[in-house]
């Protein structure tokens, strides 16, 4: 597994999408399915960003990423407040914009694009693990 630690701020969102983005690249994977995993980067990481360390310092996110058949793990650890992301109700997608809640829709669509998404809670740490289904192309 290719790890490596973030200090969470404004710009780490790019920095784990150049991170993760490189390691795609590297193994010849489609440009539709680096986008979507962006997406899925960006989702998170930037709740963990603006929500996890509101009120905390010294944070600090550990990324490991991983190839596992036909699927990437993407592992993210997060010393942050804690805050499960699967505990949140998906939001009304078939309703009015002016009739639903604000909040939700980037785990909602994380939930949608990943193949599965799993939390843990353990040693002061958010732990989320994103497998994704993914084919390498030749």
């Amino acid at each position: 597994m290719k790890k490596k630690s973030f200090v969470p701020q404004t710009n780490t969102v790019n920095e784990i999408q150049e991170f993760v983005g490189h390691t795609l690249m590297k193994n010849k994977i489609s440009s539709k399915k680096i986008a979507s995993l962006e997406l899925i980067i960006e989702e998170i990481i930037t709740n963990i960003v603006n929500y996890g360390f509101k009120v905390k310092s010294n944070g600090v996110i550990d990324i490991g990423v991983d190839f596992l058949n036909h699927d990437m793990l993407i592992e993210i650890n997060d010393n942050g407040i804690a805050f499960n992301p699967l505990e949140k109700k998906d939001p009304d997608v078939d309703a009015r914009i002016d009739d639903r809640s604000i909040g939700g829709l980037g785990i909602f669509l994380v939930k949608q694009l990943a193949k599965k998404v799993d939390y843990s809670r353990e040693n002061d740490k958010n732990n989320l693990s994103i497998i994704f289904d993914i084919i390498k192309e030749t």
